[in-house]
């Protein structure tokens, strides 16, 4: 009798370990962000993992890691590229130390055409296909997808920063070399400060002027601390999913497949959510008493002065690939989507 227990026993304990073997994912995929779950950006994320362990049956697991508790804003992307975690969120202008041409959305002005820089970041597009290449190449990290959070605003304590003056001697949070080069044109001391410490920098007086999306403002309450916002939309701000390309190339057919399935969808729903996030927004900030200044023709012309030297700069050291990036984006200002003189659809 007590050899019978002792088999039965055995078999329970051998059937309890087959279970969780079976209930045991056969890919976990560990992706990193700096993002609050809160936040406008981390919906996609969101949606992602859901879509590809729903699909899998549960046999891919992904673990989100935000707020930067795995990596903070500025390692995410080196983290990535070195092996560290398999996925990360990474700004683009993270990238911009060692691949200029990842920062063009930071050029003054370029893209301050809506139609324009919508167009520009579609996944077909040409300026897009030419960053998410050199990414790969330069970092080797894969852009599954991007996350786009609008325009660059900046923030201050009960001062409009509209006239570019205002800049003159304070210190301004940038991330990234392109815009950190127009802050010092413009008068300012550029100072790189991660993203999820934006809200102690701003409380603390770490920085004079805030430099970010109103994706971030509202994700953080950054509003608290900055009770003026000026909308002078000299830049965009623009975030990518990658993977690690070692990484990838482990992958099974399948399961690249089912990976970027998933990521095409959330690319869509970034794109989407964004036009329908900005408007609302801002209405919400004025509820709320923030002050929104917008730039006069006069305010605008002094910024475009004081920043010119900028895509100069540019253009003389980003290489073959920022040539070919001004290029596409001279074809695409012929495009009727982009080209005022071509009548737009009544949605544009």
């Amino acid at each position: 009798m007590p050899k019978l227990l002792l088999n039965g026993a055995l078999l329970l304990l051998f059937l309890s370990m087959c279970r969780a073997s079976a209930a045991e994912p056969e890919l976990v995929i560990r992706f990193s962000t700096q993002a609050p779950p809160n936040g406008q950006q981390f919906q996609t994320m969101k949606l992602f993992k859901e879509r590809v362990e729903a699909e899998s049956g549960g046999r891919i697991r992904i673990d989100i890691y935000d707020r930067g508790r795995l990596f903070e804003d500025g390692q995410v992307a080196a983290a990535v590229s070195e092996g560290k975690v398999e996925m990360g969120h990474v700004n683009l202008s993270r990238y911009a130390e060692t691949i200029l041409v990842a920062d063009a959305y930071y050029l003054p002005f370029v893209f301050n055409d809506a139609a324009v820089e919508r167009a520009s970041r579609t996944p077909q597009g040409e300026i897009r296909k030419i960053i998410d290449d050199a990414v790969l190449q330069g970092a080797g990290a894969r852009v599954l997808w991007w996350i786009p959070e609008g325009s660059i605003l900046l923030l201050s304590k009960g001062v409009s920063m509209a006239n570019p003056k205002a800049m003159a001697g304070k210190t301004v949070r940038i991330s990234g070399p392109t815009i950190a080069e127009t802050v010092r044109l413009c008068g300012g001391i550029p100072k790189d400060v991660a993203a999820n410490q934006q809200p102690i920098a701003y409380a603390t007086g770490v920085v004079d002027v805030g430099m970010t999306s109103i994706t971030a403002v509202m994700a953080r309450d950054l509003w608290k601390a900055m009770d003026t916002i000026t909308r002078t939309g000299h830049a965009i701000s623009n975030f990518v999913v990658v993977v690690n390309e070692k990484f990838w190339r482990s992958l099974r057919e399948d399961q690249r497949a089912l990976l970027q399935a998933a990521a095409q969808l959330a690319d869509k729903e970034a794109a989407k959510n964004l036009i329908e996030f900005e408007d609302a927004a801002f209405d919400e900030l004025e509820r709320k008493g923030v002050k929104l200044v917008s730039l006069s023709s006069r305010e605008l012309r002094l910024w475009r002065i004081c920043s010119s030297d900028v895509l100069t700069d540019f253009l003389g050291k980003a290489g073959q690939s920022g040539g070919r990036l001004i290029e596409a984006y001279g074809r695409l200002r012929q495009d009727p989507c982009c080209n005022p003189l071509q009548e737009r659809e009544p949605d544009d």
